[in-house]
């Protein structure tokens, strides 16, 4: 069984993928249940695995977060405070992996990590993703811009805040790196935020011209 794994390219396989690979067994459902059961897999969802031996490493496991992200649940892209701190513009370590969605809020606890979605309309959706490399793993992921994702940070937990308030909030509470907000695409902050029409996010990009 082990040997058909590593036919698989990725560290995630989808239950379609593993039904094909064990086309030729009369019961593949059980040999994939029994897979989980030995932790040659790992159940992320109904249907959604990843491969034990393809993520593990000398110092432990390395996980593919960002693409895991994005196959879990979709159409979505990796966000607030995991893209945040992906950047460098956050100082704390982040253990629940954020994400935007075009679906429903939802949220995913699995064996690695919780995984965390935000609903967000298309119109604001469309603006501010690009896709990333894997340095680890084959493949990419989608993740938001630095100005995305401090804009759906903002759209998200601050709504409601006054101009100091968000100033106070993102430099002192949330420890956003004050040279990282200077060094922002200032056009393109304000082209997401026009996307937005959101009076606090409109605030940060205010606070992000003031600094």
């Amino acid at each position: 069984m082990t040997d058909r794994l590593n036919l698989i390219k990725t560290p995630y396989v989808d239950a379609q993928t593993l039904l094909n690979l064990w086309s030729d067994y009369r019961k593949p459902r059980e040999r994939i249940l029994r897979m989980v059961k030995n932790e040659e897999l790992i159940r992320l969802k109904n249907g959604f695995y990843l491969i034990a031996d393809k993520i593990k490493s000398e110092s432990g496991l390395l996980i593919p977060y960002e693409q895991v992200a994005n196959f879990l649940y979709g159409p979505s892209y990796v966000s607030l405070e995991w893209a945040l701190s992906f950047y460098g513009m956050i100082p704390e370590r982040v253990h629940t992996v954020t994400s935007m969605t075009l679906g429903r809020s939802k949220e995913f606890h699995t064996p690695v990590a919780d995984f965390v979605y935000h609903k967000l309309s298309l119109r604001s959706y469309s603006v501010g993703i690009t896709k990333k490399e894997s340095p680890d793993f084959i493949g990419g992921f989608l993740i938001a811009t630095p100005e995305k994702a401090l804009a759906d940070l903002v759209f998200i937990t601050c709504k409601g805040m006054t101009k100091d308030n968000l100033r106070s909030e993102l430099l002192e509470s949330k420890r956003i790196d004050r040279q990282a907000l200077l060094d922002l695409d200032k056009n393109m902050l304000i082209e997401i935020g026009q996307s937005y029409r959101a009076k606090h996010v409109k605030y940060l990009i205010d606070l992000v011209g003031s600094i």
